[in-house]
């Protein structure tokens, strides 16, 4: 059953974008087609939304995207004062989303995206296309060491896990890749500013192997208290660092907290 309260969330997410008609139709067709797997034969794979001042991007008939667009285009959780900034890792690229923002935020930078999901990575391709965004797509999970893991495919497109997640039907083996080697691989020393949204991994990616953190500037990103890592044992870990995080979404029960902060000298 359609809410009568989700048409008046779309129209007014349609309106805090300043989306154009097309763009507007685009959003509504891919959440109801998205309720309805037999329609999905009358749209294509994915439709694109143009927001003005930010983008192109392509989203996904479901029913998850336009939350994704209100977090990040209009709520704006990665929103970061740095000066500087030439260098940014985005750990939990998803369809590109953050990419998009954050080469918006601060266009002089080289972007490394990090994605596992196998059916997301074909939309931050084209993210990435769509936009000329200066960005280098790496096709794996974050680790602390390289190898390979097993990722849990939600049915929520977000919350895709290298631990055993609600509603995951099916697992796939995915290389994985450490934070060194993508340095090594971009030709960087130092990250000016880190995202990151990976689903629980983090708690492996902060605590070993981890002395590349004392090359980091900026921290975005969020904690999942629902993986065993709360965002208190977050904040201890980089602090440890001499990162000072401040909260954007306080933690609840269920979800992590979204935060962001600077490593102080």
């Amino acid at each position: 059953m359609i809410s009568i309260r989700q048409p008046a969330r779309l129209w007014e997410l349609a309106r805090q974008l300043q989306l154009g008609w097309r763009s507007t139709a685009s959003l509504f067709a891919s959440y109801y087609f998205g309720r309805r797997a037999a329609l999905h034969k009358l749209l294509p794979d994915t439709l694109i939304v143009n927001l003005p001042g930010w983008g192109k991007l392509p989203i996904r008939a479901n029913l998850y995207d336009h939350v994704l667009l209100a977090r990040t285009f209009v709520r704006q959780d990665y929103r970061l004062e740095a000066t500087g900034v030439r260098r940014i890792l985005d750990l939990g690229a998803n369809i590109g989303m953050a990419t998009v923002y954050l080469s918006r935020l601060f266009p002089q930078a080289e972007i490394a995206s990090v994605e596992p999901a196998p059916r997301n990575v074909p939309l931050l391709k084209r993210a990435i296309a769509l936009n000329g965004i200066r960005a280098k797509v790496f096709e794996a999970a974050v680790g602390a060491e390289p190898g390979t893991v097993d990722l849990y495919l939600s049915a929520h497109p977000e919350c895709n896990s290298v631990y055993p997640v609600e509603g995951s039907s099916t697992v796939v083996s995915v290389p994985a890749i450490s934070v060194p080697q993508i340095m090594r691989e971009m030709g960087w020393d130092t990250i000016d500013v880190l995202k990151i949204d990976i689903e629980g991994a983090e708690k492996d990616v902060l605590r070993r192997n981890n002395n590349w953190l004392h090359n980091v500037r900026v921290v975005t990103g969020e904690s999942h208290v629902n993986a065993g890592y709360p965002y208190a044992d977050l904040q201890a870990d980089l602090h440890s660092f001499g990162f000072v995080l401040e909260t954007i979404i306080p933690e609840t029960e269920s979800y992590g907290a979204s935060f962001r902060g600077a490593r102080q000298p």
